[in-house]
């Protein structure tokens, strides 16, 4: 793994307005004629950037994102192996607006372990600041990751760790049938901040 990040060029300078970043994973888009849902669509009108955090199925789905923003993506467990400038695997870091992003599908080892409450649990042997430098192979100020479906956004020792959740197959925390969620990242004056979004049809 580098430690050399991906740069991104952002339209506006840093510290101008705020930089948004639409986030999504697991949308197992498994044919080239289905498409995610139009509140997706919706959701990231205006995003200057989308992060996919793998379990991406069929290219298409990067196809689709990329009629509103350019496509940044990691690869799941069953993701085309073609190569493609978007993807990358395990993990990528992306520098954007100043900050260092990392991405990865699974956050597991080496890395925070998921609770049953699908909240996250800080490694105790080791700083968090050097667990992500090896799993990342250099410091990253947010981590975007996906794979359980359960949507999260916490911040442990100052770096923000995001979760988007699947758009189109939810976690059990939602009623089976609905839609579910994607995340908006923003940064600003070299902070980042995130939420969540619940996708209404």
């Amino acid at each position: 793994m580098s430690a050399k990040p991906l740069q991104w060029r952002e339209r506006n300078p840093v510290g101008e307005r705020p930089v948004r970043i639409g986030v999504i994973a697991d949308t197992h888009i498994l044919r080239p004629d289905e498409r995610l849902p139009d509140a997706v669509l919706r959701a990231f009108r205006g995003v200057e950037l989308v992060l996919h955090c793998g379990d991406i199925y069929h290219l298409s789905c990067l196809d689709h994102l990329e009629t509103l923003a350019p496509v940044i993506a990691v690869r799941g467990y069953p993701d085309p192996r073609v190569p493609d400038p978007r993807l990358a695997e395990p993990t990528r870091v992306v520098e954007v607006a100043g900050l260092r992003v990392g991405m990865v599908h699974d956050i597991g080892w080496p890395g925070p372990r998921i609770k049953a409450d699908q909240t996250l649990e800080m490694p105790q042997d080791e700083p968090l600041s050097d667990v992500l430098r090896q799993k990342f192979g250099g410091p990253v100020d947010v981590v975007a990751f996906g794979d359980t479906h359960e949507e999260l956004v916490e911040t442990h020792e100052g770096i923000l760790f995001v979760n988007p959740g699947s758009p189109t197959y939810p976690g059990m925390r939602h009623p089976m049938g609905e839609l579910g969620t994607v995340a908006i990242m923003e940064i600003v004056s070299g902070q980042a901040r995130a939420e969540i979004l619940k996708l209404r049809s």
